[in-house]
């Protein structure tokens, strides 16, 4: 099957960084010979590197702010964690970054995240300046999300399962926004005095589910499906109680029922709520629902 033009336009954008950081500089007509590209082409790959790239002339381009030598990680550290790229890769030394290229080309590994948005280009075009902005100068920021006109304070913007979110307060209350439901965006003349209580929040919980106030969940999960838990943690802080032969029992925090219930049906039946009652009911009204609605 053929790559899709976004697929070769990344592994272009990955091999010139890695020739920026190797080498120092890249050459534009050399890009242009080397992956067979127009000029035009070349100039929007480039174009695209701006943040960290720039041209030097006679063709040349440059790491910003660099005087890395050819085996320094400075850029591939930072891109490494911003991209998140421990949970793929954890340890990665000069032997890494050195093979990193004739992984791309030789195309024997893939990393598959979720699909984006449909909309993503669009917001973050639209959002992004104004986000950034107003989270580095504190401003109140007006909104329309949801059909509703709000006034929110800043603090993050998030990017979970490759959905973006923006995580504000609005009433002294932090809740997080799609960004695709954001309709309007307003940067204010007013500021606010950020939350050393929500700074703290937002940084110890890596989830747009986020509040201050939670609740505690326990859960049996039967043995022919715990494994899945048990590689890795499917629930917001997830935390081992016991381990039977029949299955283990977890407890997890969860912000909003919301949250924690289309985890749970999705894995029904073998899956079952041993805390809170109020939770067991709710998703027990859920599924009642749904069959009524279904023979009706």
């Amino acid at each position: 099957m053929a790559k899709s033009t976004r697929s070769r336009s990344a592994e272009r954008l990955v091999d010139i960084l890695v020739e920026l950081h190797l080498n120092g500089v890249v050459n534009r007509s050399a890009l242009m010979e080397k992956f067979k590209i127009t000029e035009r082409t070349v100039y929007r790959d480039l174009n695209a590197l701006s943040p960290i790239v720039e041209h030097t002339g006679n063709g040349l381009y440059r790491l910003i702010h660099s005087a890395q030598s050819p085996g320094s990680q400075g850029l591939h550290h930072t891109l490494a964690n911003f991209l998140n790229a421990d949970n793929f890769f954890p340890d990665r030394n000069t032997e890494f970054w050195q093979k990193l290229e004739n992984r791309v080309d030789e195309n024997h590994i893939l990393i598959l995240g979720n699909d984006a948005e449909h909309t993503v280009h669009r917001d973050i075009g639209r959002y992004l300046p104004k986000i950034e902005k107003s989270i580095k100068n504190h401003n109140v920021c007006q909104i329309v999300y949801k059909g509703k006109t709000r006034l929110i304070n800043p603090y993050k913007l998030i990017n979970k399962k490759n959905i973006w979110y923006l995580q504000a307060t609005e009433n002294s209350r932090l809740k997080s926004f799609s960004l695709s439901q954001i309709r309007w965006m307003d940067i204010q003349g007013t500021t606010f005095i950020p939350e050393e209580s929500v700074i703290e929040l937002l940084e110890k919980s890596l989830d747009p589910w986020v509040s201050e106030d939670t609740f505690e969940v326990k859960i049996f999960i039967n043995d022919n499906i715990s494994h899945y838990f048990m590689r890795r943690d499917l629930l917001p802080e997830q935390e081992l109680l016991e381990d039977r032969h029949d299955g283990v029992t977890l407890r997890c925090q969860a912000a909003h029922e919301n949250q924690i219930l289309p985890l749970l049906l999705y894995w029904l039946p073998n899956i079952h709520i041993l805390e809170p009652a109020w939770l067991r009911e709710k998703l027990v009204t859920t599924l009642t629902t749904y069959l009524a609605e279904c023979t009706a």
